[in-house]
């Protein structure tokens, strides 16, 4: 079975889609465990939700948008 949600081409699934996908997947989890609700697990998404909730204080919860 092949972990990170990358799907598999003919050729086999690609090594740097699943660390990508692996490490987007773990930055999503450490937000979520400090309070912070990503809107989606895409890094920049992440990351703005971080920063937001660094600058503001306030845990960003992108269920609420």
């Amino acid at each position: 079975m092949i972990s990170g949600g990358a799907t598999p081409s003919r050729t086999g699934a690609s090594l740097s889609a699943i660390k990508k996908d692996e490490k987007e997947l773990t930055s999503y989890y450490s937000a979520i465990a400090q309070g912070v609700e990503p809107i989606s697990t895409k890094q920049k998404d992440i990351d703005a939700a971080l920063k937001f909730s660094n600058e503001t204080g306030v845990a960003f919860d992108g269920n609420k948008i």
